[in-house]
C-alpha cells in the first residue's frame, strides 16, 4: 500500500492530534508483535484484547504513526509521531483499506458462503494464477479486521485479488463488501451456521445476501443453481450473472464423476455446453462444487478453462480441510476440525461413507458450536446420520455428546460401538488402541473444540 497521511485523514475523517512528519504510509499493523519500524499502528479494541494498551511500545519500537481512540487511551503522545485520533478504530481500519482499494487496478473477486467457501477461494486462485498475478485471503482474515488488513496488502501488481468475507452476524458482509468493493462476487451456498445469533436459516440467507446487495452494478455474481436461496438472493441483482450447478442451461455445468476413493474424483464438467474432464485431488460432491464454483468464476474472469483445469488438478486441500493423512499402520485419517456445521457434517459423512475402503469407517466428532436452540436436534440428526452412513465406531466428545449417542442408537450403532467423553483429548488413547490397517478415521468438529488434537496424536504416535 501506498497512501499519504492527508489522504488517511480524509478516508477516516479523524482529528489530529500530533503531527508527524509528511510523506506516506506504506504499511498498517495491528500487532506490536510484528510491528516493523515506519508502520501506521491501528490500535484495535476486541473482545479478548486491547491494542490501545500497547501504543507506548508501538512509539517505541518507531511507528510512524497511532491511530487510536482517544476515550480508551488518552495518554499524551509528545513524540514527532502521527495522533490520529478516531471513535472507533476498527471502523477507521476499513476506511484505509478502501481508500487503498479505490487505488489499486486488480479485480477483486469475493468468496462466501456457509461451507466452502475457503477451498472455494484457494481454487479459484490455484485456478487463475498461471496466467494472472493472484492475491488471496489468508489463512481465516475474512471479518471486519482480517478482510482489511488483507486489503492492504494488494500491490499495484496484482491484478486478480481472492479474498474470503465471513460473518456471523448481519450487517457485517455489507460492511466487507463496502470496503473491498468486489468486481466479482459468489455466495457458495445457504445453510444452518451461527444460529446462535442469526436464529434461523433465512437470516442466515440475508445476510449472506448482502454481497449481492452491495456489490457494484457493473459487477458480475456467480450463482449456484442448486442451492435456492442463493438463487433468490441472486434474483434482485440486476447486472451480469455466471451460472453454475447440475441443471441444463448452466453456464458450469456438471456432467458425471467418478469417484477414486478419497483421493481424488474424475470430473468431467461442460462450460457453455463444451465438455472437459479433469481429475479433481480432493474427493466429495461438496469439493465437485467448489470446483464448479471457482471455474465459473474463471469465466467470469475470462480465463480459459484448458488454463484453470491444470491449476484444480494440481490443488491440495487446505490443512484441517479434508486433510487426509496415511499412517504408517495403514490407517487414512481424514482430519476435517478446521470447523464443522449440520451441512459440513453431512457432506463430510457423505463423502467418506460412499466411498472405497478396505476397512471400517470410524468417526470423531466434536460439538457443532453456534446453533443456538437448534443444537439439540442437529446433533441428533448428525448421530442418525452417521448410522445413516455406515459409521462402525463412533467417538464423540463436547456438551452435546449425548445427543450425538442418542441420534446414532436411535439409527441402528450399537451403544457399544460408541465413546463419549468430555474432551476430545479424552478419546485420543481409545482411538489408538482401536484403529487397524485399513480403517478410515474422520475426525472433525468446530474451531472452538480443538479435535484437530486427535489427528497430531495418531501422527506422533503412529508415524505417517
Amino acid at each position: 500500500m501506498k497512501l499519504s497521511i492527508e489522504e488517511i485523514i480524509g478516508a477516516t475523517g479523524a482529528k489530529i492530534g500530533q503531527k508527524g512528519d509528511a510523506g506516506f504510509v506504506t504499511s498498517v499493523s495491528t500487532d506490536t508483535r510484528t510491528l516493523k519500524k515506519g508502520d501506521l499502528f491501528i490500535a484495535i479494541k476486541g473482545p479478548h484484547f486491547d491494542g490501545h494498551k500497547f501504543v507506548r511500545e508501538a512509539i517505541e519500537k518507531g511507528a510512524r504513526g497511532i491511530v487510536r481512540n482517544p476515550k480508551l487511551e488518552n495518554q499524551n503522545i509528545t513524540e514527532k509521531i502521527w495522533d490520529i485520533q478516531v471513535d472507533d478504530t476498527v471502523r477507521a481500519l476499513g476506511d484505509i483499506a478502501n481508500a487503498w482499494r479505490k487505488k489499486v487496478p486488480a479485480i477483486i473477486v469475493a468468496v462466501t458462503g456457509s461451507n466452502g467457501k475457503s477451498t472455494t477461494k484457494e481454487m479459484i486462485a490455484q485456478g487463475v494464477s498461471a496466467t494472472r498475478k493472484v492475491v488471496k485471503t489468508e489463512g481465516n482474515f475474512n471479518n471486519l479486521i482480517g478482510l482489511p488488513l488483507q486489503v492492504l496488502r494488494i500491490s499495484e501488481e496484482d491484478s486478480v485479488a481472492v479474498l474470503e468475507m465471513g460473518m456471523n452476524e448481519e450487517g457485517e458482509i455489507r460492511r466487507l463488501t463496502k470496503i473491498a468493493e468486489p468486481n466479482i462476487g459468489i455466495i457458495t451456498n445457504v445453510n444452518p451456521a451461527h444460529l446462535e445469533k442469526l436464529h434461523n436459516v433465512e437470516n442466515v440467507a440475508r445476510a449472506k445476501g448482502e454481497l449481492f446487495e452491495e456489490i457494484r452494478k457493473d459487477g458480475i455474481v456467480v450463482v449456484n443453481m442448486e442451492d435456492p436461496k442463493v438463487v433468490k438472493l441472486s434474483e434482485k441483482f440486476e447486472g451480469k450473472k455466471i451460472t453454475f450447478g447440475m441443471q441444463n442451461g448452466c453456464d458450469v455445468q456438471f456432467g458425471r464423476l467418478i469417484s477414486e476413493g478419497i483421493d481424488e474424483t474424475s470430473l468431467t464438467f461442460y462450460v457453455r455446453g463444451r465438455e472437459y474432464s479433469m481429475s479433481l485431488p480432493v474427493p466429495g460432491v461438496h469439493n465437485v462444487m467448489n470446483a464448479l464454483a471457482a471455474i465459473a468464476v474463471g469465466v467470469a474472469l475470462k480465463v480459459t478453462i484448458l488454463t484453470m483445469v491444470p491449476g484444480l488438478e494440481r490443488f491440495s486441500p487446505m490443512k484441517m480441510r479434508m486433510e487426509r493423512v496415511q499412517l504408517l499402520n495403514g490407517v487414512q485419517v481424514v482430519n476435517d476440525s478446521y470447523n464443522a456445521n449440520p451441512s459440513s457434517m453431512f457432506a463430510a459423512l457423505r463423502t467418506i461413507g460412499s466411498a472405497k475402503k478396505a476397512g471400517r469407517f470410524i468417526a470423531v466428532f466434536g460439538d457443532m458450536l453456534e446453533l443456538g436452540d437448534a443444537a439439540k436436534e442437529k446433533h441428533f440428526e448428525l448421530g442418525k446420520n452417521a448410522a445413516n452412513f455406515k459409521v462402525s465406531k463412533l467417538y464423540v466428545a463436547g456438551e452435546f455428546a449425548g445427543e450425538v449417542v442418542k441420534g446414532a442408537v436411535s439409527g441402528g450403532i450399537k451403544e457399544s460401538d460408541i465413546v463419549c467423553k468430555e474432551k476430545a483429548d479424552d478419546l485420543k488413547q481409545r482411538i489408538f488402541d482401536e484403529i487397524k490397517t485399513g480403517d478410515v478415521v474422520l475426525v472433525k468438529g468446530s474451531r472452538g473444540m480443538g479435535m484437530e488434537v486427535i489427528a497430531e496424536y495418531l501422527k506422533n504416535e503412529i508415524g505417517v
